[in-house]
C-alpha cells in the first residue's frame, strides 16, 4: 500500500506544486480537470447507489460553473450594479438549475425528476463550486500564490499528522458511525502539525502575515478540512462504498483526496476578503 501511495506521490506532488507556482491557465487546467473528474466520482457513486442522476448533463453543466468562477469570481454585483460580469457567476447558476429543470420537464423519465434535480445540483455545488474557489485564493494579489502555498502545506501537514498520530496512538473514536479509522488522538497530532506548518510557511514566504493570524488560519483550516473529510466519508457511507474512486493508486479517488478542501478553501477565502485592509 505504501508504494503505490509513493509513486502517487512522486508524479502528482510536482504538477500540483508546478501549476500553483505558475497560476492562470496552467492551474486552471489542472483544478478544473481535478473538480471535473471528482464530480464524476460523485455522480457514479450516487448512481451506482441508486440515487437518481443527470450524470452527463451534471458535468457538462459543473465545467460551465468552474469556467465562470475562474473568470468572473463569484462576485454577485452589490458593489456595482453598471458592471454586468459581476453577475455572470450568479447567472451561471441559475441557468444551471434552469438546465435542470427544463431537462427534468422534457425527459421521457418523469419518474423521481425532483430527486434527479437535487442530487445533481448538490453534486455540482458540492464538489465544483467549492473546490473552485481555489482559483479565487490563487488570483488573489499580492500574495495569491503564497497563500495557495499555505493552504495546501496545512492540509497536507494536518493530513500526515492525524494519520501518523492515529495510527500510533489512535485509541478513542472521532465519529466511528461515520468514520471508524479516525481517531481523537489523529485529530490533536493533525491539527498541532497543521499550526507549525502555518507558522513555518508564515515565517517562509508570508513575511506581512502575523503570526497570530498565521496560526489563526491555520486552526481554522484544520478544524473545517477535518469536517470536509468527515462530510465525504457520511457521503460514501451513504452510498455503502469505501473509496471514491481508484484513479490514484493507494489514495483512492480525486474526490478522496482533495475532500480536506470543500469546506476549507471557501471558508479560507472569504475570510482572506473580509478580514483585508483596505
Amino acid at each position: 500500500m505504501l508504494l503505490p501511495r509513493f509513486l502517487t506521490a512522486v508524479v502528482g506532488l510536482p504538477l500540483v506544486i508546478l501549476s500553483i507556482w505558475w497560476g492562470q491557465i496552467p492551474f486552471f487546467v489542472l483544478f478544473s480537470g481535478i473538480s471535473l473528474l471528482a464530480l464524476y466520482e460523485y455522480l457514479s457513486l450516487a448512481q451506482e447507489a441508486s440515487w437518481p442522476v443527470a450524470k452527463l448533463q451534471g458535468m457538462i453543466l459543473g465545467a460551465v460553473l468552474a469556467l465562470s468562477i475562474f473568470l468572473f469570481g463569484t462576485k454577485m454585483g452589490f458593489a456595482d450594479s453598471e458592471r454586468s460580469e459581476l453577475f455572470f457567476t450568479a447567472l451561471s447558476l441559475t441557468l444551471i438549475l434552469l438546465a435542470l429543470v427544463l431537462l427534468a420537464l422534457f425527459s421521457a423519465e418523469k419518474d423521481e425528476a425532483f430527486q434527479r434535480i437535487g442530487n445533481t445540483f448538490l453534486g455540482i455545488f458540492y464538489v465544483v463550486w467549492t473546490l473552485s474557489h481555489l482559483f479565487l485564493i490563487r488570483d488573489l494579489r499580492p500574495d495569491g500564490k503564497g497563500l495557495t502555498f499555505f493552504l495546501f502545506l496545512v492540509i497536507w501537514a494536518l493530513d500526515i499528522g492525524a494519520y501518523a498520530g492515529g495510527k500510533k496512538f489512535g485509541r478513542n473514536k472521532l465519529a466511528e458511525s461515520v468514520s471508524p479509522k479516525k481517531t481523537w488522538e489523529g485529530v490533536v497530532f493533525g491539527t498541532f502539525a497543521a499550526l507549525i506548518t502555518a507558522l513555518i510557511a508564515k515565517a517562509a514566504f508570508l513575511p506581512l502575515m502575523s503570526n497570530a493570524r498565521a496560526a489563526g488560519f491555520g486552526l481554522l483550516i484544520a478544524a473545517l478540512a477535518q469536517f470536509s473529510d468527515l462530510s465525504e466519508s457520511l457521503f460514501k457511507r451513504n452510498t455503502g462504498v469505501k473509496d471514491s474512486g481508484n484513479l490514484l493508486p493507494g489514495h483512492g479517488g480525486l474526490l478522496d483526496r482533495f475532500d480536506s478542501f470543500i469546506l476549507s478553501a471557501p471558508a479560507f477565502y472569504y475570510l482572506l476578503v473580509f478580514t483585508a485592509k483596505p
